[in-house]
């Protein structure tokens, strides 16, 4: 090992990998995971579902770490920019996301709520739905501007499916982030 080699180094060595079959793992994971952001975003776009937040939420973090281990296989140029994207989708839906999961939980304790503690409730639900609304008109935004920068397309042809997850794939993946399909 040399003075400038890391352990992971030495292990991807003595493993019989090079830094290319390294490189080309890390494309085709963060491939697999750009793919599942977008194939979950027309059920963001729709708002029918919440899950479908979660859902985006779970493949961008999932994104993010395949990113943050591959930092140095691929041109910062165009790498960091894409990295710091997937951070902001995170962000961008964990707004929403938030206000869910406390619109869930309310419905569940106004449930179990006394009469008295209902309209306390409800004042507080309607506060809530009232910031979700305007939290998702900002998500969506966000969504149109990633389109705009052809950001869908360019995750597309930077880390293309690997053959097997094209196989594997189901629906088409949406051209664009705001995309709803039928």
């Amino acid at each position: 090992m040399t003075a400038n080699a890391s352990p992971s180094d030495a292990a991807l060595a003595r493993s019989g990998h090079d830094d290319q079959d390294y490189r080309t793992a890390m494309r085709d994971a963060i491939a697999v995971q750009w793919a599942a952001v977008w194939k979950a975003m027309p059920g963001v776009v729709a708002g029918d579902d919440p899950e479908a937040v979660h859902d985006v939420r779970v493949a961008s973090r999932r994104l993010r770490a395949a990113m943050d281990v591959a930092t140095d296989c691929f041109p910062a140029k165009w790498y960091r920019p894409l990295h710091k994207t997937a951070k902001a989708i995170t962000q961008a839906l964990g707004e929403v996301r938030d206000r869910d999961v406390l619109l869930e939980e309310l419905a569940g304790a106004r449930l179990r709520a006394s009469i008295v503690e209902r309209p306390g409730i409800d004042y507080l639900i309607a506060g809530i739905t009232r910031d979700r609304k305007k939290a998702r008109k900002r998500m969506l935004a966000f969504l149109k501007k990633l389109d705009a920068k052809g950001i869908p397309e360019e995750t597309t042809r930077r880390f293309p499916l690997p053959k097997k997850a094209k196989a594997e794939r189901a629906p088409k993946q949406p051209r664009r982030a705001t995309e709803v399909q039928a």
